[in-house]
């Protein structure tokens, strides 16, 4: 691992941090720091500046050669069937009737009459079933009290609904491909005949573009098989595959979500205007990419991926993984969103950085403390051990109660743990000196100062508080804005 040449000895560190935290203590330096951060400007992703401008931390310092994942272990290919959405696309299936056809499978009939490999999942992981009945039993709930609600939520139910047109349904860019990798990806490639003068001239070009397409943040690594899930292809379907080996390199692209609307999480915020941004991003990319003749395929969220999104994002320099297990990266905080295109065009590609991220979440525990569901860890540091590599579980099954318990609109979502993490912070200077300084102290003290003064300064509802009544009261974690409050524009 190569030296950070910008870390302090003890003593510097000791001697600086003495000086900061005499300024910091001034009086109303903190309720400067919130005033300064209501302006949103200073919002990372704000009327995006092209060219990388959003992408504004020097990585160069804290690059390492080992990405800050723990591997312990073999590393082993996903299943698909242990991916959530494709799971509960399984389930879905089978509880639903399709075609006026009686529904295949029910609750009453239990765990054996379930096919392959859902059983095998499932006699794996007791209580993971009847959990996601539960969810199923508050989505019932949800959509019988949506009418107390929807027209307090008018609004925020249609900027989510219109975010949500671009992500779905027969129209939806960028199209699903159709067939194998060794023709769909290749399929409208041009032969150009033209020699790239090296993989870093590559880089930076792909880069300048996928900035002015509109990503935030960008970069690239190699594709580890271990990244890519098996038993699924989309453009195939169900089937086991060797990873393409014109997927050498994965062009990864990210975006926030809308900081206002991200902060009035969960009632008020919404998944899809990040994902149709990245999907318009990743879809353009691999257009361009095509054209200038080499194979592109894009991956992008809610569930049109090949690839595990957060370690390839690592692997690309871009960030590192959370205790919530969201990408948190030194821009973004957590209201980080993934996208990637995988191509065969030679790339020169990023290191993984190191900035303390996850010694940070070792002590943190915000959301864990905040998650509605209890689906995130509360151990001291990652303590399992999956597919080889260590990290905290996040229990996909809660989780997905949650999204079906505090939403109260579809498409539903919760998304309390990306809003209270103290990363996902705008850019201010008190949150500037934050980034400067926490990750050039060796001894910790600065990120346990800054967390103290997080959990004073800022007020969180609690758990319990963002589920609706009777459980809680609808609580989100910062006010909605102005213009998703239904009552500041129409009358009742």
């Amino acid at each position: 691992m190569e030296e950070k040449p910008n870390a302090l000895n003890r003593r510097d560190f000791i001697k600086k941090a003495g000086l900061i935290g005499g300024a910091l203590s001034l009086a109303g330096a903190a309720g400067a720091g919130l005033v300064a951060g209501s302006n949103k400007e200073s919002y990372t992703g704000w009327g995006r500046t092209a060219y990388g401008g959003d992408q504004f931390f020097n990585r160069r310092p804290f690059r390492v050669e080992t990405p800050t994942y723990e591997k312990v272990g073999t590393p082993e290919r996903i299943a698909y069937i242990e991916d959530f959405f494709k799971r509960l696309g399984e389930l879905r299936r089978l509880t639903f009737s399709r075609n006026g056809e009686a529904p295949r499978w029910s609750f009453d009939q239990g765990v054996d009459a379930l096919p392959e490999p859902l059983r095998s999942y499932y006699k794996a992981h007791p209580g993971a079933l009847e959990q996601y009945r539960f969810a199923m039993q508050r989505a019932a709930e949800q959509r019988e009290n949506w009418p107390k609600y929807k027209d307090e939520f008018m609004l925020a139910q249609a900027f989510s609904a219109a975010h949500a047109s671009f992500v779905s349904g027969p129209g939806a860019f960028p199209p699903q491909p159709d067939g194998p990798p060794e023709e769909s990806d290749f399929r409208g490639v041009n032969d150009t005949g033209l020699k790239l003068k090296s993989a870093g001239h590559g880089s930076e070009l792909i880069k300048q573009v996928a900035h002015s397409f509109g990503a935030s943040l960008v970069g690239i690594c190699r594709v580890k098989e271990e990244w890519v899930p098996q038993g699924f292809l989309r453009g195939v379907g169900r089937t086991d595959f060797d990873v393409p080996k014109h997927w050498k390199y994965a062009i990864v692209v990210a975006v926030p979500h809308e900081w206002d609307s991200m902060y009035a999480n969960p009632t008020y915020g919404t998944s899809y205007d990040a994902y149709s941004n990245l999907r318009f991003i990743v879809g353009k990319l691999e257009v361009f990419v095509k054209r200038i003749g080499y194979s592109a395929r894009s991956h992008f969220p809610p569930t049109s991926y090949e690839l595990s999104m957060p370690p390839l994002a690592i692997d690309a320099g871009l960030g590192e993984q959370g205790r919530h297990g969201v990408l948190v990266t030194p821009e973004l905080g957590a209201n980080t969103r993934l996208a990637a295109v995988t191509t065969d065009m030679p790339l020169e590609v990023d290191k993984p950085i190191d900035v303390g991220i996850k010694r940070f979440c070792n002590k943190c525990k915000i959301c864990a403390e905040e998650c509605p569901s209890g689906a995130i860890s509360f151990d001291d540091r990652p303590s399992e051990v999956i597919r080889g590599f260590r990290r905290w579980r996040i229990d996909q099954e809660k989780c997905y109660t949650a999204w079906n318990w505090v939403a109260t609109s579809r498409p539903s979502g919760c998304r309390v743990c990306l809003a209270v993490c103290p990363y996902s912070r705008k850019r201010n200077w008190i949150h500037n000196i934050v980034r400067v300084a926490d990750p050039r102290d060796p001894t910790g003290l600065f990120a346990s100062s800054m967390l103290a003064m997080q959990k004073t300064f800022f007020s969180y509802p609690g758990a319990a508080a963002y589920l609706p009544p009777p459980d809680g009261d609808n609580k989100t974690y910062l006010e909605p804005p102005k213009w998703l409050r239904t009552d500041e524009w129409f009358d009742k």
